[in-house]
């Protein structure tokens, strides 16, 4: 079955990392609809967003702010509101297997470790396939 893809954006995306780029590169339309949606919805952190692209295979935005102000305490309890929030959409749309690339986040070595066990802690009574890449 394939894989979905999320990732970690701002509200302010600017598509600037190598990763975010790339995808920007890939599908131009990707970071326009986002921009649209943050202009008209002014989404929450912790929120997910989701763009499909023409051939099915899902983005999962992850809003979290990357304002430095926020400690990795902070940054981590967005992302544990995000996943909760990702766990609801594959819950609904059936989704088994969705990967993080680590270049799509913006987390040091040690928050990553943390961050892969709030995925643990999440997804445990679930199917979903659901990791780091």
């Amino acid at each position: 079955s394939e894989s979905h893809i999320a990732l970690e954006v701002s509200r302010d995306e600017h598509y600037k990392s190598p990763y975010l780029k790339s995808l920007k590169e890939n599908w131009p339309s990707l970071a326009r609809d986002y921009r649209h949606y943050c202009h008209n919805f002014h989404p929450k952190t912790g929120e997910v967003w989701t763009w499909t692209s023409p051939d099915g295979q899902r983005f999962f935005h992850l809003i979290m702010d990357e304002s430095q102000q926020d400690s990795a305490v902070e940054r981590l309890q967005t992302f544990k509101r995000a996943l909760k929030a990702l766990k609801r959409v594959t819950e609904v749309e059936k989704i088994s297997r969705v990967e993080l690339p680590k270049g799509g986040f913006r987390f040091s070595v040690q928050e990553l470790e943390l961050a892969q066990s709030l995925i643990k802690e999440v997804f445990m009574d679930t199917s979903t396939d659901i990791k780091f890449v």
